[in-house]
């Protein structure tokens, strides 16, 4: 009896394939996996048991992948911290977590004022003028004493 009572805790095989096959794809954040076999029409208890199996197994870990994320994309796209938070807190993970991964990212003081100029040197049309640079890296997540610090140092267009 008390075989079958641990097997039928176990999360269903259907579920757990599909979350290893989704996870072999790209990893993904619990919220997102969760999201996708609910879709797939898996009860909310079987998931909920198949992401502990995950985690359990090492195999799901927003904490890892979070921190994976920002150091990596996002850092490679130019944004800020501000925005590395909100996407990362877009794709489901709790807010401490995302905070931690920033921190991890922009460890220094200096880290974002590097990060903004980098950002604002790739920007594809250039620095271009004033406002429309202070805007570029607000919308890139900067906060507001970086951006005014670089747009100190860059050299725009005479048309501000």
């Amino acid at each position: 009896f008390q075989r079958w009572s641990t097997l039928a805790n176990r999360p269903s095989e259907k579920c757990r394939d599909k979350a290893l096959r989704l996870l072999a794809q790209r990893p993904h954040f619990n919220a997102e996996l969760a999201k996708k076999l609910q879709a797939r029409g898996f009860s909310e208890a079987e998931v909920e048991e198949t992401l502990r199996e995950l985690e359990s197994h090492g195999w799901l870990d927003d904490r890892r992948f979070a921190l994976e994320m920002a150091s990596g994309p996002l850092t490679r796209k130019g944004y800020g911290p501000r925005r590395i938070r909100a996407e990362l807190e877009r794709k489901g993970v709790d807010s401490e977590i995302a905070d931690a991964a920033v921190a991890s990212v922009f460890e220094e003081p200096g880290d974002e004022l590097k990060a903004a100029r980098l950002a604002l040197s790739k920007r594809s049309k250039g620095p271009g003028d004033r406002a429309a640079a202070g805007r570029y890296l607000e919308r890139r997540g900067y906060s507001t004493g970086v951006i005014l610090t670089i747009l100190d140092e860059f050299e725009f267009d005479s048309g501000t």
